[in-house]
Parts: structure tokens; C-alpha cells; sequence
């Protein structure tokens, strides 16, 4: 479920609403920041829930430049220095979002199942953050992910013996 009319009280963990308050500080008084605004230093422990999609214009594309920890855990792949349109099933689900944060230069929080994914009953929240190197156009999307692994994936170990 896509929402671009969100509040900070609407992020549904204190990772989330870390990485959009980065965000909202990277841009000040402008419609998005800079890709060089962005200083992983400032931000270590957010850096694993952190994902960057490069937008190319024409035709449209997105290249992954950055895939944080948490992404490639929760998909079993790293896909930084791939396109989207590399993996049509994961394009498909999420190209209209991708497509709609351009468009309208605006976040978006989107709620939903790792579809695409051989762990598709993994719940996940993508919150949408456009960028821009010349304060018009969305040039990069940085991309700020949870994941919500089940408790009963956690590995338990019991002593069997008696």
C-alpha cells in the first residue's frame, strides 16, 4: 500500500523515522537534497536499511548503486551495480512506485510482502526519498527499508538431552 501523504508519526519504527528526519535535514528549505549532501559518516547504524537507486532519464532506468545489509538478508542478493530491469518480476512490482516518486518529487512509505522474493512472506516497509543534483529533477532515490523477520525464523537451539 503506497502513501505519499505521510507524517513522521505515521513510520512505523524509530529506524525509519531516523533515516526521513536525515533526509528532511539533508534537504533544509529545498524540494530534496543532493546526492552529495548524504555523509554515511553522520549515519552508521541507519547505513544497513539504506538502499540507493540511480535514475537514468532516458529511457528510464534505475541502477542500483547502494544495497544496504538489511536488503541483501532479506532478498539473498546483492543487487548494487544491477538495474531493475534486470529482475522483470521485482520490476514489476516496484517500477510504478519508483516511477511515481520522480514524477512527483515527493517520499512516499510503502507497506507490503517481499512478493518477488523466495522469502515472499517476509512483510516490508520502503520509504521513497527523492534526491536531485540540480533541485528540479529527481536524479537519485535513497531508498530507507525494514524488514520485519518473524520471530519463529529466529534459530532456537534446545538441549535434547535428559
Amino acid at each position: 500500500m503506497l502513501n505519499e501523504n505521510f507524517t513522521s508519526d505515521d513510520l512505523p519504527n524509530d529506524t525509519l523515522r531516523a533515516i526521513y528526519h536525515y533526509w528532511l535535514a539533508m534537504k533544509g528549505t529545498a524540494l530534496m537534497p543532493a546526492f552529495t549532501n548524504f555523509h554515511p559518516e553522520e549515519i552508521p547504524a541507519l547505513l544497513p536499511h539504506i538502499n540507493f537507486l540511480e535514475v537514468e532519464a532516458k529511457p528510464r532506468r534505475y541502477l542500483s548503486r547502494q544495497v544496504g545489509g538489511e536488503t541483501i538478508k532479506a532478498m539473498g542478493i546483492d543487487f548494487t551495480g544491477k538495474y531493475l530491469d534486470d529482475f522483470p518480476l521485482v520490476e514489476l512490482m516496484l517500477k510504478k512506485n519508483y516511477d511515481l516518486l520522480v514524477a512527483n518529487k515527493r517520499p512516499y512509505l510503502n507497506f507490503d510482502k517481499l512478493r518477488w522474493s523466495s522469502k515472499s512472506f517476509l512483510d516490508y516497509y520502503a520509504l521513497g526519498l527523492p534526491m536531485s543534483t540540480n533541485g528540479r529533477d529527481v536524479d537519485m532515490v535513497m531508498l530507507g527499508l525494514y524488514y520485519q523477520f518473524p520471530k519463529e525464523m529466529q534459530i532456537k537451539f534446545y538441549n535434547l538431552e535428559k
